[in-house]
């Protein structure tokens, strides 16, 4: 915890947010200030050399605060105005939550007597409550320490969002500095489940490991492939954890969802282990497999949909060393292993289609893209080739929303990238649903000239939606869009645009789209007659 002095010049509470912010490692703010508070913590913010994004939405303010939060470990921040503006962050906050992001939320509060009229007044506390691990309404008494207490709860495990209301009277007045003392806590592993872990791994014949999100700090991540190595056994990683183990590993087998795809590598198994997973990122259904399961979380009494054989809690890193003297030699094969990897790729490869498929597309952007570019990955039904070709060597290699698995994603968090480490190239692939959704995030990146390429899969529906329509022999109602011109929209932003169509030649626009400078888009038509099959070889 940051040191304090014992004497101090008067600071409003507005500045001291922001030296603890700053104490902390806080680059940005993100958001869309009201008239209130916002004005006061982006001044105070300013003063501590924190830059403030001024973005388009609040939603996409929320989400890239809370992606800045992913990469960085260190709490996202993100203000809105009042009432309006604390509403439409709620899609952004969500995230967060669900995807156990770090995030801090600051809106504007109307003073503590305003009730009549009650224009723009509602109980924010409570409309976040369900989303939040905290909520507080900040006052110059007690407000630093209140504030320093709950900064550090939004980084601790599971990480997630705090919000806080403040008004313009409290953010200017005049408030002590925190007397806040951070507890230490230890966790060390519990020797008897341990042993009891021990043994199951001992005994078995064919384990099967699956990591997850908690995975994707470089110290997990090692120590992930650390006891893969040791278990010498298939394992599998959730979207969000993909790249903690490198796709090029010899035990990496795929991806993992919780449904029929993956779920038949478990059948084969004698014994599951989850590491550093979380049930958010599993579809909802029954548990289907009878093999053992250990558990290896960082936070204990976790809503599993099985009961755990074994479950260890506390620090990962700890678990998996004391781990490490149980060594084993499974039955599985090489041979084995190199044939699932190939079954679940080849399983969604999408067939020969009419137009351009979304394999072509995906493949087609990595034969092009510069090294080390980052995809961000919106929901929709071309998620499914994207996360299964893109390569991923590291944690965060690939940016997903899972938990919540919002539309209008991919922009918002490849810009929050593009921030956070401005040298490395990011892509953000969406769908025409989410392009609609997060266009408006496209002015912020030329206004920042930030190196961001879209790529639009383009087919005039929300064809995930479609697709179950379909299985449901339904009539095809409220599903299908006009066909946009998001090149043409584009340009209109200040951005580098081509439209590709069915028979024009996609690797040249992308070649050139990625060696412009700034943002540039692609608007790729794509053929979505392959998805159904897709999804009911994921699914069933």
């Amino acid at each position: 915890m940051p040191s304090k002095t014992k004497h101090e010049t008067t600071k409003s509470l507005a500045q001291r947010v922001a030296e603890m912010l700053k104490q902390r490692g806080v680059q940005r703010i993100f958001g869309v200030p009201g008239g209130g508070s916002s004005l006061d913590l982006i001044e105070a913010a300013a003063e501590q050399d924190i830059d403030f994004v001024l973005c388009r939405t609040e939603t996409g303010a929320a989400i890239m605060a809370a992606v800045t939060g992913e990469l960085t470990g260190i709490p996202g921040i993100v203000l809105t105005g009042i009432g309006p503006g604390a509403a439409s962050a709620v899609n952004g906050i969500t995230y967060a939550s669900l995807e156990r992001a770090p995030i801090i939320i600051f809106t504007d509060a109307h003073e503590v007597n305003a009730t009549e009229p009650p224009h723009q007044i509602f109980d924010q506390q409570s409309l976040f409550a369900p989303i939040s691990k905290a909520q507080q309404r900040l006052t110059p008494s007690d407000g630093a320490t209140s504030f320093e207490r709950l900064i550090d709860l939004a980084a601790a495990e599971p990480p997630g969002p705090v919000h806080f209301d403040l008004s313009a009277k409290d953010a200017c007045a005049n408030s002590p500095r925190s007397s806040y003392d951070e507890v230490e806590t230890k966790t060390d592993p519990n020797p008897e489940m341990i042993d009891a872990a021990g043994r199951l791994i001992r005994a078995a014949e064919r384990p099967v490991m699956i990591v997850g999100l908690q995975c994707r700090s470089s110290d997990r991540a090692d120590a992930a492939n650390n006891l893969v190595s040791m278990l010498g056994a298939p394992v599998l990683a959730t979207y969000k954890a993909k790249g903690v183990i490198p796709d090029t590993h010899p035990l990496y087998v795929g991806l993992y969802t919780g449904a029929k795809l993956d779920n038949t590598v478990l059948t084969e198994a004698d014994l599951i282990i989850f590491f550093g997973a979380d049930p958010i990122e599993m579809i909802p259904g029954d548990w289907p497999h009878s093999a053992p399961v250990i558990v290896i979380s960082e936070t204990p009494q976790l809503a599993w949909p099985f009961k755990p054989k074994t479950e260890l809690t506390g620090s990962v890193l700890k678990n998996a060393r004391a781990l490490g003297i149980h060594r084993n030699n499974t039955a599985w094969t090489k041979l084995e292993i190199e044939t699932h990897r190939k079954r679940l790729r080849n399983a969604i490869a999408i067939r020969k289609t009419a137009g351009r498929s979304p394999d072509e597309i995906i493949n087609a952007v990595i034969a092009t893209a510069p090294k080390n570019s980052r995809l961000a990955v919106d929901a929709g039904a071309h998620m499914f080739s994207c996360m299964t070709h893109w390569p991923a060597d590291r944690p965060h290699d690939v940016l997903k929303s899972n938990g919540l698995s919002t539309m209008g994603f991919a922009i918002p968090a490849a810009l929050a990238s593009c921030l956070q480490e401005p040298n490395r190239p990011a892509i953000a692939l969406t769908g025409d649903g989410g392009m609609m959704m997060s266009m408006a995030e496209l002015s912020t990146a030329v206004r920042l000239g930030v190196n961001l390429t879209v790529v639009v899969m383009n087919d005039a529906a929300l064809s995930l939606i479609d697709i179950k329509q379909q299985r449901q022999q339904r009539p095809p109602l409220g599903v299908r869009y006009p066909r946009e011109d998001f090149a043409n929209i584009a340009r209109g932003l200040g951005c580098d645009a081509w439209k590709v169509g069915a028979l024009d030649p996609l690797e040249f626009a992308l070649a050139e789209a990625f060696e412009a400078e700034g943002p540039t888009l692609i608007d790729a038509t794509v053929d979505p007659s392959g998805y159904r099959d897709q999804l009911i070889a994921l699914r069933g």
